[in-house]
C-alpha cells in the first residue's frame, strides 16, 4: 500500500512537492483557498499542531465563559485534526482517544446525552482496539472513568456516575497522584454528584480539595483556584454550616480583590455574600450593605453603566437601603433603577413594574401620598397587562391603594 509520511512539527502541514498535503499546479495556486467554517475557530493554514493548542486554549475559554455549544465545535475540530494525525502519520492513538473523551463529555455538559454516549462508546472502542501497552491502557482508562463519570452525571446515572468517579481516583491517584489536573477534575465531577445528592457537606469537602489543588498547580488567585472555592462556600452554607461558609467566601474575596483580575466573579462573590449576611439577621444588614457597596464601586469601573448586574446591585441596594430605614437613599437608588430598567426593558416591562412598586412603597412611608398612588397605579396597569397575570401582586398593589384612598378620606 501507499507508504506514509510523517508530519514534522514547524512544517505548517505541508508536504514537498509531489506530496498529498504539498504542491498543487500553478493553476489552483491561483485560485482562492477553500475557506471552510472551522477555519472561523483556529487558522487553518496553521499547522495541524499548532491548531491543536489554539484550540485547546479557545476551549479551556469558552467553558468558562458558559458557551457549551461552541465548546462542542472546538471538541469537533481538534477530533478531527487527530483523526488525520493518526491515520495519515501514524501519531500515537492515545491522543485520539483523549479527543474523542473530551469530545463526549463537551456534549455531555451541553446535554446531548446520545451524541455523548456515542462518543464514549467510541472512545472505548479505540482504546481497546488500538493501545497495546499495559501501563499506557492503565492510564487511557483513567481519562475514560472521568468521561464516562460526567456523561453518566449529566443523563442523571447517578449511582453509575459515583462508582466510575471513585474507580478513577483509585486508579487514578495511583498512576497520576491526586494533585494533578486529572485529580482536580475528579473532585470536581464528584463534588457536583454529592450536591445532586445532597450530600452537600461531602460536596464542600470535594470542592475545597478541587480548589486545594488547582492552588498549588497554578496559585492561590488563579480562576479556577477560586472558582471551586466559592462552590465550596456555597455548599456549605446549603449544609446549614453558615459561619464556616461566610468564612470561605471572605477569604475567596479577599484574593479575588488583591488579584483585581476577575471583576465579574468578585461582582457575584460579593452579591451572595451580601445575600447571606442579610439572611442572618438585622444585625448584619450594615455589613450586607457595606458588601454592596463594594460590588457596585466594582461594576461601576468594569462594567457599562446599563449591564444588568449593574441595574441588578443598585436594587439590592435600594431595597437593603429601605429596609434599614434609609429612605433618602433608597428613593435615589429606585429612581436611578428604574430609569434604567426602562432603556433596557422597555416602559411596559415587568421588570419596571416591580421598581414602581418599591417607589410606591417608599413614597407612602414618606407620606408623599400623592406620588406613592401614581406610582402604585402605573405598576397596576403593567401588571394587569402582564400574561399571565401575577394575582398575588396585583392584589397587594390595589390593597395599598385603597389604604391610600382611606387615609385621604379620613
Amino acid at each position: 500500500g501507499p507508504q506514509r509520511r510523517r508530519l514534522r512539527p514547524g512544517s505548517g502541514g505541508t508536504r514537498q512537492p509531489g506530496g498529498r498535503l504539498g504542491a498543487r499546479s500553478g493553476a489552483m495556486r491561483s485560485q482562492k483557498p477553500f475557506e471552510s467554517a472551522a477555519s472561523e475557530l483556529v487558522p487553518e493554514t496553521e499547522h495541524p499542531l499548532e491548531q491543536l493548542r489554539l484550540l485547546e486554549e479557545k476551549a479551556q475559554e469558552l467553558g468558562r465563559a458558559g458557551d457549551v455549544d461552541a465548546v462542542v465545535e472546538c471538541r469537533m475540530k481538534q477530533l478531527a485534526l487527530h483523526k488525520v494525525l493518526v491515520h495519515l502519520y501514524d501519531f500515537p492513538v492515545r491522543d485520539l482517544v483523549l479527543a474523542q473523551a473530551a469530545l463526549a463529555e463537551a456534549y455531555a455538559d451541553g446535554g446531548y446525552s446520545r451524541q455523548a454516549q456515542d462518543h464514549l462508546a467510541k472512545a472505548k472502542e479505540a482504546c481497546f482496539g488500538g493501545v497495546h501497552d499495559d501501563g499506557q491502557a492503565q492510564r487511557l482508562q483513567v481519562d475514560l472513568l472521568i468521561a464516562e463519570g460526567s456523561v453518566q452525571l449529566a443523563v442523571d446515572e447517578l449511582d453509575l456516575a459515583r462508582r466510575s468517579l471513585e474507580q478513577a481516583a483509585r486508579i487514578g491517584f495511583q498512576v497520576f497522584g491526586e494533585y494533578t489536573p486529572r485529580g482536580a477534575r475528579i473532585h470536581q465531577l464528584s463534588g457536583l454528584l454529592a450536591q445532586r445528592q445532597k450530600r452537600l457537606e461531602d460536596a464542600a469537602n470535594a470542592f475545597q480539595m478541587a480548589a486545594r489543588i488547582h492552588e498549588s498547580l497554578d496559585g492561590a488567585e488563579h480562576e479556577e483556584t477560586l472558582r471551586w472555592r466559592l462552590r465550596a462556600a456555597e455548599a456549605l452554607y446549603l449544609a446549614q454550616k453558615h459561619s464556616e461558609a461566610l468564612e470561605e467566601q471572605r477569604r475567596a474575596i479577599q484574593d479575588l480583590q488583591t488579584s483585581g483580575v476577575l471583576p465579574a466573579i468578585l461582582i457575584d462573590a460579593l452579591s451572595q455574600m451580601a445575600r447571606w449576611l442579610e439572611g442572618e439577621g438585622r444585625e448584619h444588614d450594615s455589613s450586607a450593605l457595606e458588601s454592596l457597596k463594594s460590588a457596585e464601586q466594582v461594576a461601576d469601573q468594569e462594567l457599562d453603566k446599563e449591564d444588568p448586574k449593574v441595574v441588578e446591585i443598585k436594587r439590592d441596594i435600594a431595597l437593603l437601603q429601605l429596609k434599614m430605614g434609609n429612605t433618602d437613599i433608597a428613593l435615589e437608588y429606585l429612581q436611578e433603577v428604574e430609569y434604567l430598567e426602562r432603556r433596557l426593558h422597555g416602559s411596559q416591562s415587568t421588570n419596571v413594574a416591580r421598581t414602581l412598586k418599591a417607589l410606591g412603597t417608599v413614597h407612602m412611608v414618606r407620606r408623599n401620598m400623592e406620588d406613592s398612588e401614581r406610582c402604585f397605579q402605573m405598576a397596576l396597569r403593567i401588571f394587569e397587562a402582564a400574561f399571565p397575570p401575577n394575582k398575588d401582586i396585583i392584589r397587594d398593589i390595589r390593597a395599598k391603594l385603597n389604604s391610600i384612598l382611606a387615609a385621604s378620606n379620613a
